[in-house]
């Protein structure tokens, strides 16, 4: 081949990976966007399609190529998908630790996502190290104020609230919450989500008129922010009506039940784990309504942001 040819092929090669890199940037962006709203089955093809392509124009850039793995894992964790999430992730892990080495806070986010996905499938005995490796690394490259670090700290929280832990969980929460309120406002996102959190502890503690207040916020701000039929909205729906039971108000239950298990069928499918719970939880509340017996009921799992 001469040098010409060598050149000219060269360039086209440039010019198919500049085309690739922006194609997954793209697929990236419409499948967050779905993801985001709630929309899961359709981020799916928009990801898939996202790794493919990347795993072809990536080939020597392990932290970008990690990028699309996380971000498919974040989907198929909340699609129940827990096998698929894991080694998705587990290979992210692997590509991070040999490009910026094992302490990078880049690090630090694979582990906290793989203790999401452990509480997710209800092992969080098995999910607690890795969160507690991921708040390690972030405080030490970011310092104890950071709001990442404050969603870490959430993270392991409910890993431990899971495990009946409530003293450390308690705490680590409200650290966490004051953290960030502070970094980035009362109207965010994590924010809601963490005081999701610490709402359903006292709920499942019993004390209502902790609860009330601090679910109720968590609904609004939610609501606010990701607009009435999410899903992260039916998990307080949920802890609100499992308020209402505790109030004796089984009727106001049945209610927001019935709300929550329609986002959580729409969103996610009749066989999510999720739904089953919610759907365990309102029949329940409509026995308690016909007979006036209280029965047991369950909050959605604290939420790992």
């Amino acid at each position: 081949m001469s040098p010409t040819t060598r050149g000219s092929a060269n360039r086209v090669n440039m010019v198919r990976v500049l085309f690739g890199r922006l194609r997954v940037q793209f697929l990236v962006l419409f499948g967050t966007a779905a993801w985001s709203r709630g929309h899961y089955g359709r981020a799916e093809p928009w990801l898939t399609r996202a790794l493919a392509v990347a795993e072809t124009v990536y080939q020597d850039d392990d932290a970008k190529l990690q990028v699309v793995l996380n971000r498919l894992a974040l989907l198929y964790k909340d699609m129940a998908r827990y096998d698929e999430a894991s080694a998705l992730n587990h290979r992210a892990l692997a590509l991070l630790r040999r490009s910026l080495g094992p302490a990078h806070p880049d690090v630090a986010t694979v582990y906290h996502n793989l203790g999401g996905i452990e509480h997710a499938r209800g092992r969080p005995e098995d999910g607690e190290p890795f969160a507690r490796r991921g708040v390690a690394l972030r405080e030490e490259a970011l310092g104890t104020q950071h709001p990442t670090v404050a969603a870490d700290l959430v993270a392991l929280a409910a890993l431990l609230d899971s495990q009946g832990k409530d003293s450390e969980a308690e705490t680590l929460y409200v650290r966490g919450l004051a953290i960030l309120e502070r970094t980035v406002g009362p109207r965010h996102a994590d924010v809601a989500a963490a005081l999701n959190n610490l709402g359903a502890l006292y709920l499942r503690q019993g004390d209502a008129p902790r609860a009330e207040p601090i679910l109720q916020r968590a609904l609004a701000t939610k609501e606010r922010l990701l607009g009435p039929r999410h899903p992260d909205v039916a998990v307080t729906l949920n802890n609100l009506a499992a308020l209402h039971r505790l109030h004796g108000d089984a009727r106001h239950a049945v209610a927001l039940y019935d709300r929550a298990l329609s986002i959580f069928t729409v969103a996610l499918g009749e066989s999510h784990p999720k739904v089953l719970t919610c759907r365990t939880n309102r029949d329940r509340a409509v026995a308690e309504a016909r007979t006036g017996q209280r029965l047991h009921t369950r909050p959605c799992a604290p939420e790992v942001l």
